[in-house]
């Protein structure tokens, strides 16, 4: 989800204020193909980047359920949402949610509603989450090795790290981060967390590039980067409930009902494109990406793909 600049995988700004820019957001708009009255799901709410537009978008007859994974950007998103838009215009009633959203029907119930008209994805990771240590998400500052969009469950990626054996690790990295070096990683993270534990973002990060070879160290993004992707999708099962999301998704929209998701790495973009294909009448035949100059204002955007579908008829 890129709310807030999401989409960078391990980067982000140290103690950085976050500047919050919704990706792609008059296409995402366009796409949803919005009007007053309806009931619209935003799964990955964030602080409320898009939700916002969709709130005024919808008016004051239209609902917006949204959900997050994590308590904290809930807690700005709802700050944002209660925020006057200053064009004195009523908004949609707001409803929030701390769940994933594979569980939108659970709070489409709470909100009481059955079904919806529109459902929003984005997939992203924060801006409040990437610049803020703290979180365990990048290497740009460090500190300890966390990565839980839900900050009540319990396993962090350190100890995830602690126990996976080597080869588990090497075929997360390799799958999750589509990393051709990562038997070398695996293999040198495995020996360096015999001698001490690997508990921090730095230390990690260090770890990666010693186990390179030279000429792997030098590129575009940095060499820990897929690393890091590998780890937090593995600590949140982010493909699992990506997969259960889109069920989820298909199964609260009503007929005509439009799904947009915003990918940010090619694995997330084929689960799209496949399911999208099987079950929906496919609104973008190639997914739309971010603009030249929308990438220079907002680096993190460079990866993003928006995809969307219509919810066919039902069988009569």
């Amino acid at each position: 989800m890129n709310d807030e600049g999401k989409g960078d995988i391990g980067g982000g700004g140290g103690s950085r204020q976050p500047v919050h820019r919704p990706v792609l957001l008059s296409e995402v708009m366009a796409a949803l193909s919005l009007r007053e009255g309806l009931v619209v799901v935003d799964g990955t709410v964030g602080a409320g980047g898009h939700a916002r537009a969709i709130v005024q978008a919808i008016g004051p007859d239209g609902v917006l359920v949204g959900l997050d994974r994590d308590s904290e950007i809930l807690a700005a998103a709802r700050a944002q949402l209660s925020t006057p838009a200053g064009d004195g215009r009523a908004g949609a009633r707001v409803s929030l949610h701390h769940l994933p959203f594979s569980d939108m029907r659970e709070a489409l119930r709470a909100a009481g509603h059955d079904r919806c008209d529109r459902v929003l994805l984005d997939l992203g990771v924060s801006s409040l989450q990437l610049d803020r240590p703290e979180r365990g998400f990048s290497f740009m500052a460090d500190g300890p090795l966390d990565m839980r969009m839900d900050t009540s469950q319990p396993t962090t990626a350190a100890d995830w790290l602690a126990r996976a054996g080597e080869v588990e690790l090497a075929d997360t990295i390799f799958r999750y981060g589509e990393e051709r070096h990562s038997r070398r990683i695996a293999r040198h993270l495995v020996a360096a967390r015999r001698r001490t534990p690997i508990v921090r973002t730095g230390q990690l990060a260090r770890l990666v590039v010693e186990a390179l070879p030279a000429p792997a160290r030098q590129g575009r993004i940095h060499p820990a980067t897929r690393t890091f992707q590998a780890l937090r999708i593995r600590v949140n099962d982010e493909l699992g409930e990506l997969e259960r999301g889109l069920e989820a998704a298909r199964d609260c929209l009503r007929p005509g009902g439009r799904l947009c998701v915003l990918t940010f790495h090619s694995l997330e973009d084929r689960i799209v494109k496949h399911y999208l294909r099987a079950h929906f009448e496919v609104v973008t035949r190639k997914p739309t990406e971010p603009s030249p100059d929308e990438v220079r204002a907002n680096p993190r955007a460079r990866s993003a793909k928006l995809r969307c579908g219509v919810r066919r008829e039902e069988a009569a």
